[in-house]
């Protein structure tokens, strides 16, 4: 799988779970009177919480935050298993 493919993959998933958590913290916050009115406006929500996730993602991929973070993650696990 190329480069490309994965990244769209990954922004896809990340997607998603801003979705899932973005509507479970929305509904928990909502009165469930008004919980009705909003019912019109929830396939602009899921639609704006995916794409939100989806470009964040992409946004971090390109600017290389990914990378550095898991680098930084990765340098710390050696420090751990070379205390052992």
């Amino acid at each position: 799988m190329n480069n490309l493919t994965s990244v769209t993959l990954e922004a896809i998933g990340i997607g998603v779970l801003t979705l899932i958590i973005g509507r479970i913290m929305f509904y928990s916050g909502v009165n469930k009177n008004k919980r009705e009115e909003t019912e019109k406006y929830n396939k602009h929500l899921s639609l704006t919480l995916f794409m939100i996730g989806f470009v964040l993602h992409f946004m971090m991929e390109l600017g290389g935050l990914n990378k550095w973070y898991c680098d930084k993650q990765c340098i710390v696990g050696l420090k751990d298993i070379a205390k052992i």
